[in-house]
């Protein structure tokens, strides 16, 4: 007879939930002849997991407890207790805490779960940037600069699922060179201990400025709107073991094509071509 104690500690992963692997048969220590995966997951209140999607599995959510809305590809709706959720292989998922205790459900993935098989943060480039609620905050930043006569780059800065810091780009507003959008942001978070479980989003990929604060403070992972007008310091921040996702987003791309257009002189300043 099989029979295992899976109490075992929740940890945080990389979609941003508390997972304690349940049963695992490679992990199991003995030939088990099993297809499937169970986890325990957690989302505590007010927090979103990020965007993902496993490639190769399917996996099904059974909410034990709590509230939230289910978001699968470009579909969404709310979820609760005793409630079941299907997610096809290749869809990209992510569900978010709306009530007023821990979220709290199994996960079941068909063949097993596999690191390999799995992408955090992607999202494909033709859904809607409100796929991402951290991003489209970032863009709002970057919309409120552009609002007050500078240089349109927001951030933010998201811990546990709830953004930290926000900031954008005022140069032209502070007369500051220096103050760029995610250095903005870091400011504007104060002093946060550890950076190690935090993501930055950036409307634009960070500058070698920005990019060496996101060293600095070894901040893991650093989630962009586009690249296609600033190449940036993607390169930089991987050789340190940095984890860049560009979305690749045409909003994003559109906004610094108009601004660049209108204004090359202050943009060229901003990023010292002048």
């Amino acid at each position: 007879m099989d029979v295992y104690d899976v109490r075992i500690p929740h940890m945080r992963v990389a979609d941003n939930c508390l997972l304690a692997e349940l049963f695992h048969p490679l992990r199991i220590g003995k030939d088990i002849q099993c297809r499937y995966s169970i986890a325990h997951a957690q989302v505590p209140v007010g927090v979103t997991t990020l965007p993902h999607r496993l490639i190769r599995s399917s996996e099904v959510y059974y909410i034990l407890s709590g509230t939230g809305i289910m978001h699968i590809g470009d579909e969404h709706m709310e979820i609760g207790e005793g409630q079941l959720a299907y997610i096809p292989p290749g869809k990209v998922q992510w569900i978010e805490n709306t009530g007023t205790r821990d979220l709290i459900f199994l996960a079941i993935c068909d063949p097993l779960w596999r690191e390999e098989d799995e992408v955090v943060g992607e999202i494909p480039p033709t859904a809607p940037v409100l796929d991402d609620p951290f991003m489209e905050a970032a863009i709002q930043e970057a919309e409120k600069g552009k609002e007050e006569g500078g240089i349109p780059i927001g951030s933010v800065l998201v811990r546990d699922g709830v953004i930290i810091g926000r900031g954008h780009n005022r140069r032209v507003q502070n007369n500051d060179p220096m103050v760029h959008a995610e250095i903005d942001c870091l400011q504007n978070a104060g002093r946060i201990g550890s950076y190690q479980d935090c993501i930055l989003y950036s409307t634009l990929m960070p500058c070698f400025l920005c990019a060496g604060a996101v060293v600095q403070f070894h901040i893991p992972r650093v989630i962009v709107g586009e690249s296609r007008t600033f190449s940036g310091a993607r390169e930089f921040m991987e050789a340190h073991g940095v984890t860049v996702i560009d979305y690749d987003l045409n909003r994003c791309q559109m906004m610094m094509e108009t601004f660049i257009r209108e204004k090359p002189e202050l943009w060229n300043e901003d990023i010292g071509m002048v």
